[in-house]
């Protein structure tokens, strides 16, 4: 799913291909993607969604894109949609099959927001409201923010994974950063050592930064998960090929429901 460094790029994306637009037409093939609420369910809809973002967006011409986490806030004036892409959405400079909304700007060009599985979503909300929601129940953002102290007998990459604690690691980011640092993804939070401590928050801010710097000649995004991806991460999903910095066989386990992978040779029990 899209962690911090695919919505960033969304950020930045958006801004680039806006910058100077106004918002001359709105289509919506998918109402349900329009939401009441941020929630990732379609059941979430709003009763008025299509009128409502039309309202925003030709109300005034799209502004500031904020990110915090995965969240995205993108002003309209004094309104502004609170945007979340879920597992699979996207903003893109061309449409699909999935796509859900299209924003057609004063260029002939358009935006689209594109989602096969219909967990993301578009919330039409006010600036004041908005500013508000899009951190509600979030950690500090990982890449804007220090890493907060990591506590308890959860297990390391567990931990990093909770958005109430620091906002936008998934995954990815957490295993690919653990393997950075040298931490077994089980070790208990309570048991990591002061070496370790201080080696975590430079990974985590290593691996965004490497992972962003995958999408600088980007026009558009292709998500590691998708079919015409290809993998550009040293561990994940490399179950049984080397290490490439010990030789060691990536082993993969599974935690919280999700696959792990890491290196028995540089990530210690």
């Amino acid at each position: 799913m899209p962690e911090l460094p695919e919505v960033e790029f969304c950020r930045r994306s958006l801004l680039r291909w806006t910058a100077g637009r106004h918002v001359v037409g709105v289509d919506v093939p998918d109402p349900r993607s329009v939401r009441l609420t941020r929630k990732d369910r379609p059941s979430a809809g709003h009763p008025d969604g299509v009128a409502a973002l039309r309202q925003v967006v030709l109300s005034a011409p799209p502004g500031e894109l904020l990110r915090h986490g995965k969240r995205l806030l993108w002003r309209f004036g004094d309104a502004a949609l609170l945007l979340h892409l879920g597992m699979t959405g996207k903003w893109a400079h061309r449409g699909d099959r999935y796509v859900k909304v299209r924003l057609d700007l004063d260029d002939t060009s358009a935006v689209y927001f594109c989602d096969p599985r219909l967990l993301g979503g578009v919330v039409p909300t006010t600036w004041a409201e908005g500013l508000v929601a899009l951190a509600d129940g979030l950690g500090p953002d990982a890449w804007n923010a220090p890493l907060p102290p990591l506590t308890g007998s959860r297990p390391v990459k567990v931990a990093l994974m909770d958005q109430s604690l620091v906002a936008g690691i998934g995954n990815v980011q957490a295993m690919e950063a653990l393997w950075r640092a040298h931490i077994h993804p089980a070790t208990p939070c309570d048991a990591l050592t002061p070496a370790q401590r201080a080696r975590l928050p430079g990974a985590v801010r290593e691996q965004l930064a490497f992972t962003l710097g995958l999408f600088d000649d980007a026009e558009e995004i292709v998500y590691v998960e998708e079919d015409r991806s290809q993998n550009p991460f040293p561990i994940y999903r490399r179950e049984g090929t080397p290490c490439p910095a010990c030789g060691t066989p990536i082993a993969r386990m599974i935690q919280a429901g999700r696959s792990t992978y890491w290196c028995p040779g540089c990530q210690k029990a």
